[in-house]
């Protein structure tokens, strides 16, 4: 049973601490229930390079990734029953079952979003968003891909950044090259994501938006290298990066990024993520502390929090704050999921300023090969010293299509 209560007020000092309650009661449900994946780690993966192109998560799959997604996470509704998963995993290949040369890998995402704000009032709006039309190309230089190049050509409105009339087109969101030195060391150079934080899917996150450009967002690329170390128990990566290459010299933040995890117990990392930038007007310092947790076969509970420092160079006014993201997935059965995630940010926790909590509850579907599906309700607060506000509601479906 879910009980929703619109239109209440807390005091701005409650926030946190209904924060922590909701928490610590999504905690115990969570491992009373049977099974969620925010993350693989609860099917014994614990490492994201065994389905990933790049290391630290995040961007195309590799063959091996692309057969777990269709054996293990979707739905097998409309196979017969006399149809094994092995063969169901020689199916999820770009042109199914038909093989490709070893030297190439290509793959086409797309992700649209339809919401609607104030559900039910006479100021409902709704609004359909393509949120990702992207294609990969992975080409490798030996069979067994010691050496490769990835890249992800994307259509967006985004860049060129200082366009004045910005249309939509054509842009290399990322590419880079990706040396396998041994089984334990990786290197790789080019425009790619930083080394920070956990890599939820969901751009506007707490954790992945804590600026809208430049730092940690959904256009956060950067042209850089990184050094990565994996093994059984623990991972760690550091980064240096020069800014995204389609930004202004005087707009990109060039710095050091560190990102680590240990294994704890079987199906239990603990992590940690320091990152310090800047270009010609703003400074950012960030840390954060991760949580990855597997409970039974499939289930597992993520959560990042973090501080995060902001510093004007030409005022030099500083704004210390906060985040918290907590997430988890609940299976149903097997392609059917229920997610619910809460967050809390602030700007700056020295002064007066507002907090802002989400809290989304829905559904998580992979009903067929190479498809998702996401129903959610949202609501997010916004609180200030001696005030509070009205809830914002709001309904949301996605489909994420990926070959």
């Amino acid at each position: 049973m879910i009980i929703i209560v619109k239109n209440i007020k807390l005091p701005p000092k409650k926030a946190s601490f209904v924060l922590i309650i909701f928490a610590s009661v999504s905690l115990f449900f969570a491992a009373q229930k049977s099974s969620a994946y925010p993350d693989f780690i609860g099917y014994g993966y614990s490492s994201c390079i065994t389905c990933h192109y790049n290391g630290l998560g995040g961007g195309a799959l590799n063959d091996y990734g692309r057969a777990l997604f269709a054996t293990e996470i979707t739905a097998r509704d409309i196979y017969p029953s006399s149809t094994d998963d092995e063969e169901i995993g020689a199916q999820s290949g770009f042109f199914g079952k038909s093989p490709l040369p070893w030297w190439i890998r290509p793959g086409i995402k797309y992700r649209g979003l339809w919401f609607q704000t104030n559900p039910g009032s006479e100021l409902r709006k709704e609004k359909y968003v393509n949120m990702q039309e992207e294609v990969n190309l992975n080409l490798f230089a030996d069979k067994k891909q010691n050496l490769s190049l990835i890249s992800t050509f994307s259509y967006a409105d985004k860049y060129p950044p200082h366009a004045d009339n910005k249309e939509w087109s054509w842009y290399i969101k990322e590419s880079y090259l990706r040396w396998k030195a041994n089984n334990n060391l990786w290197f790789y150079l080019g425009q790619m994501d930083k080394a920070f934080g956990l890599r939820n899917i969901d751009h506007t996150a707490a954790n992945r938006s804590i600026n809208q450009s430049t730092v940690l967002s959904q256009f956060d690329q950067s042209v850089g290298a990184i050094v990565h170390l994996t093994y059984s128990s623990w991972d760690f990566a550091g980064n240096l990066f020069l800014g995204n290459a389609y930004e202004l010299d005087s707009e990109k933040q060039k710095g050091l990024a560190f990102t680590g995890e240990y294994q704890l117990e079987e199906k239990f990392k603990m992590g940690g993520s320091v990152l310090a930038s800047e270009n010609d007007l703003t400074q950012w310092k960030l840390a954060s502390v991760t949580s990855r947790l597997g409970l039974t076969k499939g289930s597992s509970l993520i959560a990042e929090l973090g501080l995060k420092e902001e510093k004007n160079k030409t005022t030099s006014t500083r704004l210390l704050g906060n985040y918290i993201w907590i997430e988890s997935l609940i299976s149903l059965r097997r392609g059917y999921n229920l997610i619910s995630s809460i967050e809390t940010s602030k700007k700056d926790l020295t002064n007066s300023s507002s907090e802002n909590l989400k809290w989304s509850l829905g559904a998580m579907i992979f009903p067929l090969p190479r498809t998702e599906l996401r129903f959610m309700v949202v609501n997010s607060k916004t609180y200030q010293e001696a005030t509070g506000h009205f809830d914002n509601w709001s309904l949301q479906s996605q489909a994420h299509i990926s070959y």
